[in-house]
């Protein structure tokens, strides 16, 4: 018995039909593995970046932290010597006197 056109023709709209299914599915699938290689891609780069800007944050915080320290020391530093400025002319006396105290209280040989 000879197949009629029609059926024929059915039959081949549904294989064409099921390959366009196949193709619509592996399409899918490509598209679906390209925006989750994208997605890690994006997660890896803001990883980075992120990782990056906490270094230079650390960094620019640890340059501030030793500018800052050098110029407390250079304040102490030349506040120590004003101190010892004012005050060197002082140790004579403090020593003479000391010395007068324990030569009079102790003798002098």
């Amino acid at each position: 018995m000879a197949e009629n056109p029609t059926i024929a023709e059915i039959k081949a709209a549904e294989e064409k039909a099921a390959e366009a299914v196949q193709e619509a599915k592996a399409g899918a699938a490509r598209k679906l593995n390209s925006a989750q290689t994208n997605a890690e891609n994006t997660l890896k780069e803001a990883r980075q970046s992120a990782a990056r800007q906490y270094r230079d944050k650390i960094r620019r915080a640890e340059e501030a932290a030793e500018i800052k320290a050098k110029d407390i020391l250079t304040k102490r530093e030349a506040g120590a010597k004003t101190f010892y400025d004012q005050h060197k002319a002082k140790v004579a006396g403090a020593a003479s006197w000391i010395t007068e105290e324990v030569m009079g209280r102790y003798g002098r040989g």
